[in-house]
């Protein structure tokens, strides 16, 4: 049968938007001079992307580019559903898209060409690199480098990264590139090795460094690369309520590495308070290190300079006598040492979002069981979530409230934080609710469709995934605001 008129209308309407989009992508490169600067005329343009420099910047889930950012997220207005797709923000057109190129898809399916398993990369971990995609696949024989080109078509695979059947680390913060070589982790039989392998010729990868497991009950190593360096946080795990916190860095021109800090051994006092060292510690170009603490009442970005060993309190947050140090002692585990248990009720809901070259980022939520019993409107006056903006000696520059506009708003906005450049702060959120971020109104219509659908059942409910991005230049000027970029 025929299409309409109407029909065949819409389809040459879609082309033409998707052909677009693919194509600003794809002409990223082609508009970049050898200075890293864009001839692209759009509002970051004097942005000089470089493509040796380590994206310490950006978060697992997230890569900058040209003149947008790469970044894995789930789909908004469906039903259970938890899948994630490769989506594209392009700053020349203000938009998000995923990287899909079936009109007809509603990008909601494992389906859709932009569709991302946990196989095809691991821990949603992508870089961007020499104009394209590069993430890490799990196959059941080995783990593999593999690489896009910018709409993720024209897969190729890069490099065999198992040596010996030892596996790639399964954490955010795995793996790195840094000025042409990926610098990764390998682990097996309590053993860990750091290895690196280039990505501009043929060699194969190698071992830098083998750690033993010591303690056989949690050794984490995770890696930070900036500048010519790469950094290498090491929570080696006593028992449950105890852990060594070992700091080291790796000359990239020479790879040695060399032990720059035992935190227990140097600061023992400090170290005790030591908050996500695998997850929330970043480094400037300085030799300073960045590190959430908390004590009783405060909640603490502390600054370690790491050629004299000075450490400095440079951002502090009252946690309003919320804190409780609980220590218990438990008999007769396992290895049959005494466990002990510290409690620091914050630090759920603070978080350190880490470093962008000129400011750090630090989130915080609302303490919901200090609100236990409290009035609704006591409850919706406590409801403010912020972002403190702060350079490196802990000057705020600038403080975004969340919700504050929107009383309907409640509890902690949960947002998953993609990082961002000089350029933009790049977030998703699983929150409608949340002021500058609202959906259209036929995406609202649409989750609230599936809700009715779900009560009626008494099963599932519409998942939601707002994607939003906040201009840097902004900052210092008190009028920030979000622009909500989620694709419809």
């Amino acid at each position: 049968m025929k299409k309409s008129i109407k029909k065949i209308l819409v389809d040459v309407s879609v082309i033409t938007l998707i052909i677009g989009c693919l194509s600003a992508v794809m002409a990223c490169s082609s508009k970049t001079s050898d200075s890293g600067k864009t001839d692209v005329d759009y509002k970051y343009a004097s942005y000089v992307y470089d493509d040796n420099e380590p994206q310490y910047y950006m978060s697992d889930s997230a890569a900058a580019a040209e003149t947008g950012y790469y970044y894995i997220a789930g789909a908004s207005g469906v039903s259970d559903n938890t899948n994630s797709y490769m989506y594209y923000y392009d700053m020349v057109k203000q938009e998000a898209i995923p990287l899909c190129s079936d009109i007809d898809c509603d990008h909601k399916t494992k389906d859709c060409e932009a569709y991302i398993s946990s196989d095809m990369c691991l821990s949603n971990k992508i870089w961007y690199h020499n104009q394209r995609i590069y993430m890490i696949e799990k196959t059941a024989e080995k783990d593999i480098l593999v690489s896009y080109n910018k709409t993720m078509r024209d897969k190729k695979e890069e490099k065999t990264l198992s040596i010996d059947g030892y596996s790639v680390i399964g954490n955010k913060n795995n793996a790195c590139i840094s000025h042409g070589k990926l610098y990764y982790m390998l682990v097996g039989n309590n053993t860990i090795m750091l290895c690196s392998v280039s990505l501009s010729d043929d060699s194969q990868p190698h071992i830098i460094k083998t750690y033993e497991s010591t303690y056989n009950y949690l050794e984490l190593i995770v890696l930070y690369g900036i500048g010519d360096k790469v950094y290498i946080n090491w929570n080696s795990g006593i028992s449950v309520g105890k852990s060594i916190y070992y700091v080291e860095v790796l000359d990239i021109n020479t790879e040695n590495v060399q032990r720059l800090y035992n935190m227990n051994e140097q600061y023992p006092d400090i170290a005790d308070s030591i908050l996500n060292w695998s997850s929330e510690v970043s480094f400037d170009k300085s030799n300073n290190m960045y590190f959430p603490c908390a004590n009783e009442d405060k909640y603490i970005i502390r600054k370690l300079n790491l050629d004299n060993g000075e450490i400095k309190d440079i951002f502090t947050l009252d946690i309003e006598g919320t804190t409780v140090e609980a220590k218990q002692e438990k008999k007769e585990i396992k290895n049959e040492q005494v466990s002990q248990f510290k409690e620091i009720g914050d630090e759920n809901y603070i978080h350190f979002y880490g470093y962008d070259g000129k400011h750090l980022y630090v989130y915080r939520g609302v303490n919901i069981s200090k609100l236990v019993g409290k009035s609704i409107e006591e409850k919706r006056a406590a409801y403010d979530n912020y972002i403190y903006i702060f350079d490196t000696d802990g000057n705020v520059d600038e403080t975004v409230v969340l919700n504050k506009t929107n009383e309907n708003s409640s509890g902690n906005i949960t947002l998953d934080y993609k990082g961002g450049d000089e350029r933009c702060m790049l977030v998703t959120t699983a929150r409608a609710d949340v002021a500058g971020m609202e959906l259209s109104q036929e995406e609202k219509d649409k989750i609230e469709a599936i809700d009715k659908e779900a009560a009626k059942k008494k099963k599932g409910g519409a998942h939601i995934c707002v994607t939003a991005v906040l201009d840097k230049s902004q900052i210092g000027s008190t009028s920030m605001q979000w622009q909500q970029i989620t694709p419809e």
